[in-house]
Parts: C-alpha cells; sequence; structure tokens
C-alpha cells in the first residue's frame, strides 16, 4: 500500500547511494591506481565518467518522471544503479571500470529529480518543510559520508567494496519503492525527442570539453565548445516554443526566487564536491594519514549535517527561506577558510576537523531553504521538468568546479601549497557568490500558489 512517509524513506536511500558515489572514489583513488596501475590522466576519468554520464541526462529524466510516473523511472534507475555497482567492483581493469562508473552515471541521472518531483507533488505545505529537511538531511550525508565510507572499506576491505556496498542498499530501497512510493497519473503530453537529442548532445560536448581540457587537444576542445554552444543555442530556441512540454522550462528563471536558488545550489554543490580531492590529498599524501585516518577527520561534517538538517527544514516553516540560506551559505565560506588555511599552512592535519563540523552546519542550514524555493512555484505538472533543470544547474557547475580544480592541482603540483591555496581562495570565492544569491530569495515563508492543483493530484494518487 502506498505511504508517502515511507516511500520517502525508499525515496531517501535511493538518493543517498547517489550522491555516496559521488565522493566515495576520492579516498580510494590511490589504493585503485596502486591496483590497476592507471596513470593520474585515466584515473581522473574514474570520477569524472560517472560525472560525466551523471550531469548529461537529468533534464531528460526530470520530464521522464513527469510523462511516466516518477516511481518508475525512480526505480528503473535503482534497479540499473546495483547492477552497474556490481559491475564496478569487478572490473578487471581500469578502463572497464570507467565503462561501468558511466553506467552508473546514467542510473543515478534518472533517479535524482523523482525525490523532489514526489514531495512537491504529495506533500501538503505545512508538511514539506519536514520532508525537505529529511530531503536535506540525506542530500548532504550521502554527500559527505563518501570519504568517510571509502576510507573505512578501503582500509579494512578492498577499494572494491565501495562499489558492492551499493548492491543490498539499493537492493533493500528496490523494495520498499515498489511496496511503499506512491504512483502518479500518466500524462498526455508527448516527450520532446528533438529537445533531449539537442541536449543531451549539447550538455554532453560542454561537460566533456570542461573535464578534458587539460589533456585533449586545443582543437578538440574548441570544436566541442562550439558545437555546444550551437546545439544549446537551438535548444534554448526550440524550448521557448514548446510551452508545457519543455525538457527545461526557462520561464522558471523569470522568478527571482528560482533563479536564486539555483545559482546558490549550484555554488554549494561545486564547493563542497570539489574541496574532497585537494582534502583527501593533503591528508593522504602531504600528512602521510592512512584512509581510516583521513576519513576520521572529515566524520564531523556528515554527523552534524545528518543531525541537524530536519531542524533545518521545521526553521524553515517558520521564517521563510532567506535567513536559512545566507546562513548557510555564509557558514561554507567560513569553512572553506578554516580548512583552506590548515592545509595552506601545513599545521596539524586535525584541525581539517573544525573547518568539517562548520562545513557539516552550512550544509544542514543551506540544502533544504534552496530547494523549498525551487520548488514552491512549480505546479506538480511540471514538477519532474523543474527539478531537472534544478539538479542539472547543479551538476554542470559541480563539473565545472572538479575540472578546474583537478586543473589547478595538475599544472601546480610541484607547488602544492600555491596549489591548495589558489584552489581554497576560488571555492571560497564561488561561495560568497552563493551568499549573494540568496539575498535574493523570498524572506517570507513561501506560499505554494497551486493548492488547488496539489489538491488535483492528491486526489488521484494510486497505489503501487
Amino acid at each position: 500500500m502506498a505511504n508517502k512517509w515511507a516511500g520517502l524513506a525508499a525515496l531517501l536511500a535511493g538518493f543517498f547511494v547517489i550522491l555516496l558515489d559521488t565522493t566515495i572514489v576520492a579516498v580510494a583513488s590511490p589504493s585503485i591506481q596502486e591496483d590497476l596501475k592507471p596513470d593520474v590522466s585515466v584515473l581522473f576519468w574514474v570520477t569524472a565518467g560517472y560525472l560525466l554520464a551523471f550531469s548529461v541526462p537529468l533534464l531528460v529524466a526530470g520530464r521522464l518522471g513527469d510523462r511516466y510516473d516518477p516511481k518508475r523511472v525512480f526505480l528503473a534507475g535503482m534497479g540499473g544503479f546495483a547492477i552497474a555497482s556490481a559491475l564496478c567492483g569487478l572490473a578487471p581493469s581500469v578502463g572497464w571500470l570507467v565503462a561501468f562508473r558511466v553506467a552508473q552515471g546514467l542510473a543515478a541521472a534518472a533517479m535524482t529529480p523523482q525525490p523532489l518531483t514526489l514531495i512537491r507533488r504529495f506533500f501538503a505545505e505545512g508538511e514539506r518543510g519536514r520532508a525537505l529537511g529529511a530531503w536535506g538531511s540525506v542530500a548532504a550525508a550521502g554527500t559527505l559520508f563518501g570519504p568517510i565510507l571509502g576510507g573505512l572499506l578501503t582500509a579494512s576491505l578492498d577499494w572494491r567494496w565501495i562499489f558492492w556496498v551499493n548492491v543490498p542498499l539499493c537492493c533493500i530501497a528496490l523494495l520498499m519503492g515498489v511496496r511503499w512510493i506512491p504512483r502518479s497519473p500518466a500524462q498526455v503530453a508527448r516527450l520532446d525527442l528533438f529537445g533531449a537529442v539537442t541536449s543531451t548532445t549539447g550538455l554532453g560536448l560542454l561537460v566533456w570539453a570542461l573535464l578534458a581540457w587539460s589533456d585533449a587537444p586545443v582543437p578538440a576542445i574548441i570544436a566541442a565548445v562550439a558545437v555546444s554552444a550551437a546545439l544549446l543555442s537551438v535548444f534554448a530556441i526550440h524550448e521557448s516554443r514548446m510551452g508545457s512540454t519543455a525538457l527545461a522550462p526557462l520561464a522558471l528563471y523569470r522568478s527571482s526566487g528560482y533563479l536564486a536558488a539555483s545559482i546558490a545550489m549550484a555554488a554549494l554543490g561545486t564547493a563542497v564536491i570539489a574541496m574532497a580531492l585537494p582534502t583527501m590529498l593533503y591528508l593522504q599524501q602531504t600528512r602521510g594519514l592512512g584512509p581510516m585516518e583521513a576519513a576520521l577527520v572529515i566524520t564531523p561534517d556528515a554527523v552534524v549535517a545528518a543531525a541537524l538538517s530536519p531542524v533545518a527544514g521545521r526553521w524553515i516553516d517558520r521564517v521563510g527561506p532567506r535567513r536559512p540560506a545566507m546562513t548557510g551559505m555564509a557558514l561554507l565560506a567560513v569553512s572553506l577558510v578554516l580548512i583552506g588555511l590548515v592545509v595552506v599552512v601545513n599545521i596539524n592535519p586535525w584541525w581539517v576537523a573544525l573547518g568539517a563540523t562548520v562545513l557539516g552546519i552550512a550544509n544542514a542550514v543551506a540544502w533544504s531553504p534552496l530547494s523549498a524555493t525551487a520548488i514552491a512555484s512549480v505546479e506538480p505538472a511540471a514538477a519532474g521538468a523543474a527539478s531537472g533543470m534544478f539538479n542539472a544547474v547543479r551538476q554542470a557547475a559541480t563539473v565545472a568546479g572538479v575540472a578546474i580544480v583537478g586543473a589547478i592541482l595538475a599544472g601546480l603540483g610541484s607547488t602544492p601549497a600555491v596549489a591548495y591555496g589558489l584552489v581554497f581562495a576560488l571555492l571560497t570565492l564561488i561561495a560568497v557568490v552563493g551568499v549573494a544569491a540568496t539575498a535574493r530569495l523570498p524572506a517570507a515563508r513561501a506560499r505554494v500558489a497551486v493548492a488547488a492543483s496539489d489538491a488535483s493530484w492528491k486526489s488521484t494518487m494510486a497505489p503501487p
């Protein structure tokens, strides 16, 4: 029997695994390199391949949820993610590992927009704060627990277990989802195939160029960017004429709240993901900590984020999104300064734990209000497309951040203090941009203007 709260738990279990795999590889990278013997440029694609495949199809995945029911799309993606994870653990070479990571990313893209879609459709305004608080808790914890769990599994077992651990988690969430995630009524709008082809090809070329620009031939990068710009321009013109069937409802950006939330979430995702690699490299390669010790240093961020996010959800219900979001983004900047000082000045690495604690508070406070603002003014019928676009912007920015950080670390590897200083200065600047964006969020508690539409969707909610 469908139950929205139990269904939310199933959605969040799958979402946790997706975000876990975004960062879990960073701490295991030295072990993977020792076992499979790839050079650094190939090892980079173990993470980059996942990010590429994860980022590009998000617009299509969001609309697929609207068209065919987010429950079905989510469960199909989860099954694919479990299979791809098992194959990653069995990979006989780094080439196969990259290929299976791409499959993981495609499955993750199918799953990612669906939790926000269902929260928007099936939770009343008075319940959304709690639901988004739970979502924010899992989002923050999944991103931040990756290095911790990766360090534990790599140190105690083998790097392959960072992928195999996904399989039982996905199976449990899959069984929960089949039973408890509510179904949505089918949509009559057709899927925009032309938009799907132009957007995925254009985004794919752009993301590839961002990830490969330091190693690929310059003419190839220029050609990729030029073709990407042309395709995305055609896509934007096409989308402006598609109305309700658009993959990316660009009219949403006329809302200052949606635009500000998208910019701030992009800054948050970029800073949190991009800081993982330099922090892990510093702790393990510069300071000589083992994977488990390095994981323990940053444990406070995940623990604090998971504990405080539900409280942040209730705070949003009381005061609106602007104050919590600005507080969270400001604390994000503070945490990056604290961690950056430890890394650049090369003091006791355990001081990173202080910055990690502040980072945990920042994640707990920022995730929920940004997401709440993004979905508050979206009608349920367009929730999947809006969620897909919101997540696509975050992921594209994250990929760009990871690529730039990787290029800085590679280019200035002979002077690590300079490289780390430049990286953390850049990430802090990105966080400051996020703070500025949150000033445009609604000051008061957002009122959803589509209550009648919400009621219509609830009346058609079907059992699994």
